[in-house]
């Protein structure tokens, strides 16, 4: 998986392999499952221009793999040793990869991590009318995330909150199917497998409580999932240097 020096990470605001966005997602409260690979790429073979037309073509294929199932919403882009940083909120579904061309044709330095915050569309059932599921679009943590770039073996992402795929009400107003979301997340998955000619290796969550597997979740996810307890930060660790009169004994 990717990986980041500290000094980098101090300069942006991007976590910088998948146990770092697991933890930033505790730390929010959040609790997701994550679907990941690593893509093989020899990153060292590319030039900067090279590396950038990667990234769009794996944005493209995950986008072409769960249309209808996602929308994008906002956009972090980072490029190599923290140079260059571009945010973009408000995204337009019809416009989205116009824009992402347009920002990779302005960039001189390759990328090294793109996130796509996303807004999920499923089916949710209301109190008052059972029997007619509506599909809606809804403001769901959900997120695609490409790290690769120089000095990196690559490693991509997507996650989502488990709420849609919970036997259970939000507000007092709707209950969620996991029945009919399912089977959209799975066929959503395989795609991105058939599309990206990888196989989905890396199944991780922030709770112990979601019952996750390769194509999503194997059965209603619990009405109030716990994330991991976040590990403590014990500080930088100080090497204890004897001095002369200790060496002597």
């Amino acid at each position: 998986m990717a990986a980041m020096s500290t000094a980098r990470k101090q300069q942006v605001d991007m976590p910088t392999g998948l146990d770092d966005f697991l933890l930033e997602k505790t730390v929010r409260g959040q609790v997701v499952g994550s679907w990941g690979f690593n893509p093989a790429v020899d990153f060292r073979r590319m030039n900067a221009e090279e590396t950038n037309v990667w990234f769009f073509e794996q944005v493209f294929n995950f986008l072409r793999s769960f249309f209808g199932l996602v929308v994008p919403d906002s956009l972090e882009i980072t490029t190599y040793n923290a140079t260059n940083q571009i945010n973009r909120d408000n995204l337009n579904q019809m416009t989205f990869l116009d824009e992402l061309m347009l920002i990779l044709k302005g960039l001189t330095e390759p990328m090294w991590c793109v996130r796509l915050n996303l807004n999920m569309v499923g089916f949710l059932r209301t109190d008052w009318d059972p029997d007619k599921p509506v599909r809606l679009q809804i403001q769901e943590p959900a997120t695609f995330i490409i790290w690769g770039g120089p000095d990196e073996n690559g490693f991509q992402t997507f996650s989502l909150g488990y709420k849609l795929f919970a036997e259970q009400k939000v507000e007092g107003e709707h209950a969620l199917l996991w029945s009919m979301n399912q089977p959209l997340l799975e066929k959503g998955l395989k795609k991105w497998e058939k599309q990206s000619r990888r196989r989905i290796e890396v199944v991780a969550s922030n709770s112990n409580d979601l019952p996750l597997y390769r194509h999503g979740f194997s059965k209603p996810a619990p009405t109030a999932p716990k994330p991991k307890p976040a590990p403590k930060d014990e500080g930088p660790v100080v090497d204890s240097i004897p001095d002369l009169d200790e060496l002597l004994l």
